[in-house]
């Protein structure tokens, strides 16, 4: 019976470690791009599902450091029930039964196998390439001085979110239908940029979120308030810039800029430490509503309207670097 107790109590501590994994998921309910679903209904839903496989296709017994678990008095056969029930604690499982009941057999066999086929892929690069795949980002080059430096970071940490690749999935999905010869509507790749736009706005509320407890060295360097804002937002229009360039670059980095210059505000006095590997989650009401106002307006018509638009754009967010740059240095002095 106490071996019993022992093979329960380890398979509760899955449960729980693999419930506050899927309770870290609950990020998306700050995320700007849940706007988009009123309009593109079940494709935003399954391109937003796609992306959610990466961090849903884990193995609860990781949780777990085999360091820690060869120091238990635990007997290989109750490790071996404990890794056949961990298979159905697996947050994937758990979305393939409830498409299963829902849907129907199909999806819930092509997302098993798709959570299946993640799993052995990012068990394979841990294995075989272990060092590449965790020092890539440390890669990036930085661009000269102080302000580089801070770009590269803030890009590297927006690479460790999920929206980059929500916004990639949108881009690359549109790119794959213009490749297979469908007829596009002209206003499609406008309107596809700002979705990319969108999908990458919620980072703008989070700039300095993004670093976590790290945000408090920048009160240590020789460097102004705006100086950190302008680094953050380069990096921010650099990611943008390569996602929209496809599509319509123009309307997409004016859209984020319009995006920046509102997301300023949260960054600047309401952060919120972010997670890695899961959707950023910022105020979704009314900063939210706000960012995403603003970015499909400026977007929809800076083409149309010329010099006059790109000019009051750039002067609101160059006011609003200066101004919540300001903010943050007396924050500092404080």
């Amino acid at each position: 019976m106490a071996r019993i107790a022992r093979v329960i109590s380890l398979i509760r501590v899955l449960v729980l470690v693999t419930w506050r994994d899927v309770r870290s998921l609950g990020s998306i309910a700050g995320q700007n791009f849940l706007f988009s679903f009123a309009v593109g209904g079940q494709f935003f839903v399954l391109l937003l599902l796609l992306v959610l496989l990466l961090p849903l296709s884990t193995d609860p017994m990781q949780k777990i450091p085999e360091e820690r678990r060869l120091t238990w008095p635990v007997l290989t056969w109750e490790w071996r029930i404990v890794r056949f029930v961990s298979v159905f604690l697996s947050p994937v499982a758990w979305l393939a039964i409830l498409l299963l009941v829902t849907v129907g057999w199909r999806a819930g066999t092509l997302v098993f196998a798709a959570g299946v086929g993640l799993y052995f892929v990012k068990h394979l690069a841990r294995k075989c390439a272990g060092a590449l795949f965790t020092t890539w980002s440390f890669r990036i080059p930085a661009p000269p001085g102080v302000i580089g430096s801070i770009m590269r970071l803030q890009f590297r940490s927006m690479l460790h979110t999920l929206d980059p690749y929500l916004a990639f999935t949108l881009m690359a999905s549109t790119e794959l239908y213009r490749i297979f010869g469908k007829a596009l509507d002209p206003a499609a790749p406008r309107i596809m940029s700002l979705l990319v736009a969108l999908a990458l706005s919620t980072e703008a509320q989070v700039l300095l979120g993004l670093d976590g407890r790290g945000a408090e060295r920048y009160r240590h360097l020789p460097i102004r308030g705006w100086q950190i804002l302008l680094a953050k937002d380069l990096a921010f229009l650099l990611l943008l810039g390569l996602l929209v360039l496809p599509l319509d670059f123009f309307s997409g980095v004016f859209g984020g800029l319009a995006a920046l210059t509102v997301g300023h505000h949260n960054s600047v006095l309401k952060p919120i430490p972010q997670v890695r590997w899961r959707f950023t989650s910022g105020a979704l009401v009314p900063h939210g509503v706000a960012q995403t106002v603003a970015l499909f307006s400026v977007g929809s018509v800076v083409r149309m309207e010329g010099v006059p638009m790109v000019s009051i754009c750039l002067l609101a967010w160059c006011v609003s670097v200066i101004f919540y740059g300001w903010q943050w240095d007396r924050r500092a002095r404080g």
